[in-house]
């Protein structure tokens, strides 16, 4: 419905949709924003234009991000050590299992909010050297800065797809939590994986997202839009195996009827 009455507002007022997207995002926005907001996510659902779904997800999470931080605080608890840390159960296995397991010293999470997973990691894993936050919001970094002041955790107001190339190095562990790679074009999440695994290997990548409810990952390669934020179903397996890596884990689980249910899949995937 507020798509539909967005796509009204665009029309019979077609100034609205001539404003820029950072604008309509603002902390100053009013209700005529909202409006063309939703009207032209909705033109561009309905026309394809995946770019433009992207380029307005990523004001939103720019603007929005302490926001949600601070309504969802207790997503770490109930959904990540409730459900999810199995996946850095299998990280540790998996570590121990290595020879060369000092090759691995530095821990980066991208789109990483209130920085309570990565700071749970640094306490995890001591041994590590570097624990960096990567997320849109600098207000958010700025906050997590001051919450975890420990020299080995950092916090940059970054976009991943162009922080990630220009700063990450070998013998590094990418994780993504709680519905990240959505926001991010196929071809984006594509390049991601195959720079790590070019630039960054040995790497391992452990991911937990949101994907379609009716996804079929062993027939439907390409991603597509879904769900009530319009972000994008990837089929995450393939993505990686594609980059090089080896999936080491995979599991699924059915989300909280509170967050909307979905569907959610775990992977750890190695490169070397």
């Amino acid at each position: 419905m507020k798509l539909a009455v967005g796509i009204l507002a665009i029309t019979v007022m077609p100034f609205l949709a001539t404003r820029p997207p950072r604008s309509l995002f603002s902390s100053s926005s009013g209700r005529l924003d909202a409006l063309a907001r939703n009207g032209l996510l909705a033109r561009a659902f309905l026309d394809g234009d995946h770019p433009r779904l992207r380029e307005f997800l990523s004001h939103y999470w720019g603007q929005y991000a302490s926001e949600f931080s601070e309504s969802w605080d207790d997503r770490f608890e109930r959904m990540f050590l409730g459900c999810d840390v199995e996946v850095i159960d299998h990280l540790e296995r998996h570590l121990e299992s290595l020879s060369t397991r000092q090759e691995f010293d530095r821990i980066y999470e991208i789109g990483c909010g209130g920085g309570q997973v990565l700071a749970y990691l640094a306490e995890r894993f001591p041994e590590m050297q570097q624990f960096v936050g990567i997320d849109l919001g600098e207000d958010q970094m700025e906050t997590n800065r001051n919450t975890y002041p420990d020299s080995k955790l950092e916090f940059h107001a970054a976009d991943a797809t162009e922080w990630i190339p220009r700063n990450a190095s070998p013998g590094s562990i990418f994780l993504t939590n709680g519905g990240v790679l959505e926001y991010f074009l196929e071809e984006e999440v594509a390049a991601l994986f195959r720079c790590i695994a070019s630039r960054s290997s040995p790497a391992i990548f452990m991911l937990i997202e949101t994907i379609g409810v009716d996804h079929d990952l062993a027939r439907e390669e390409n991603s597509f839009v879904y769900g009530r934020e319009m972000a994008f179903s990837h089929n995450y397996p393939l993505l990686l195996e594609k980059a090089g890596f080896t999936i080491l884990h995979r599991s699924e689980r059915t989300g909280f009827e509170e967050d909307g249910g979905g569907r959610w899949i775990r992977l750890v995937g190695s490169v070397s």
